[in-house]
């Protein structure tokens, strides 16, 4: 089933200045919709409107934090203002963090919980206050793997992911009836600056020294190995959102193989885990290393 918003919808992307968010910016640009492009760091951000612009796309730059309710609110109500309305809310910002749960700071906890979780409140309910009366609209929520499987390492994004997950099922059974849709991405891992940018410090290190040692431990304990999933650029990411437009189907994977390692795992929780252990056991392996500054 799909629900169609017209040749020029009105679309806000939060994040849009780099990443998914600008991948999907430059992927809707000549389609005809009107872009409301939403990040903190208005000079990329002005960057990527000019660009979106000069490839025939229509684009309003708007800075602004998401963690602050009235700049989202701001944000929405400037769309409305400049195009008469909104048709898709693409809550698609976010940040990852670096730290085992023991040594996760207070202020990290919050910060990553702030930007992946109370941001899709904000945005979101004032999307709502124009959507619902008119009967019609998509909030388009992007999550991650780590909202369905647990991942070691960064708990507070995979918590985070795990409550965007949740909000969007709890967002569709409001919607019942109301004409708008809610719809959740589950992405995995993706060609963007999300490893470096984390909060606590980079994790490519990490992630390199986890495959690495995994596989050995893999073979070591006998285990079968996890199902390969491929490491997708982000305009194909891009690709899979912008198909998601006027899409109801609850839950779109972008990754080839993802929804079924997602169903492995939510099925037979324990053999999906007995795969992935020795990952595990390497992870925690490096990030002690790290802490301890032990040389690899």
């Amino acid at each position: 089933m799909s629900q169609t918003f017209g040749a020029s919808p009105v679309i806000l992307i939060t994040g849009a200045s780099s990443g998914i968010g600008r991948a999907l910016a430059f992927r809707l640009a000549p389609s005809g919709a009107r872009l409301a492009l939403v990040a903190r760091r208005a000079p990329l951000l002005a960057e990527v409107a000019s660009e979106v612009e000069a490839a025939g796309g229509t684009a309003l730059p708007l800075a602004c934090d998401v963690t602050i309710r009235e700049q989202v609110e701001g944000a929405v109500a400037e769309t409305i203002a400049r195009f008469g309305q909104l048709h898709v809310l693409v809550n698609n910002a976010g940040r990852g963090n670096n730290a085992y749960i023991h040594d996760t700071p207070q202020d990290q906890l919050e910060s990553i919980f702030r930007v992946n979780v109370f941001s899709l409140w904000y945005g979101t309910a004032a999307a709502l206050r124009h959507m619902v009366p008119l009967g019609r609209g998509q909030i388009v929520n992007v999550a991650s793997v780590a909202g369905k499987i647990g991942f070691p390492g960064n708990a507070a994004y995979v918590a985070a992911k795990h409550a965007t997950v949740g909000f969007t099922r709890a967002l569709r059974a409001e919607l019942a009836g109301t004409g708008v849709i809610a719809t959740t991405i589950i992405a995995a891992g993706t060609l963007t600056d999300w490893a470096i940018a984390a909060e606590g410090g980079p994790m490519l290190e990490l992630f390199d020294y986890e495959r690495e040692r995994g596989s050995q431990l893999a073979q070591q304990m006998n285990r079968e190995l996890p199902p390969p999933l491929p490491l997708l650029t982000a305009d194909s990411v891009a690709s899979e959102i912008a198909n998601s437009i006027g899409d109801t189907t609850p839950e779109i994977y972008t990754h080839p193989g993802l929804r079924d390692w997602v169903l492995e795992y939510e099925t037979d929780q324990e053999s999906a885990e007995q795969k992935l252990e020795p990952f595990w056991i390497a992870n925690r392996e490096g990030y002690e290393r790290k802490a301890s500054k032990i040389p690899s």
